[in-house]
């Protein structure tokens, strides 16, 4: 977890850890679908995942996600149904953080929201550049 909340310290890391729950998904099981709620962040323990539009049809993979990376993390911040499905291209593993646990642990440990919603910008940034530079081919 800690690849993806980089400015957590080995405390906050801890806490959010003992919140999350070990998830097992089958090889071409839908984890997130397009247009519904999202249950929080998942991060991803083992396994491939595939992002993709359904809609409109027909559907797109839009990028490939591997260990340590995260996702529902969109959704998480700003309370709308998921953007894009999420499925398992392999049996994969995730650590859910629920929406509502990880809300409690914001109020409630000074500073964790601070660096919990950098850690995500800095993640959204690193993605966001990504997909820029696959959209003009470097």
């Amino acid at each position: 977890m800690s690849d993806v909340f980089h400015y957590l310290t080995s405390d906050d890391l801890r806490l959010l850890a003992e919140k999350a729950k070990q998830v097992s998904y089958s090889a071409g099981e839908t984890i997130l679908s397009e247009g519904h709620e999202a249950k929080g962040i998942f991060v991803l323990r083992s396994g491939r995942v595939k992002i993709e539009k359904r809609f409109p049809e027909p559907s797109h993979t839009v990028t490939t996600l591997g260990p340590g990376e995260v996702f529902g993390e969109v959704s998480f911040i700003d309370s709308q149904l998921a953007s894009a499905s999420v499925v398992a291209i392999e049996a994969s593993e995730a650590d859910v953080l629920e929406r509502a646990e990880v809300f409690s642990l914001l109020a409630s440990v000074p500073g964790l929201s601070s660096r919990f919603y950098q850690s995500l910008a800095l993640k959204l940034t690193e993605r966001l550049r990504a997909t820029t530079d696959n959209l003009v081919g470097l």
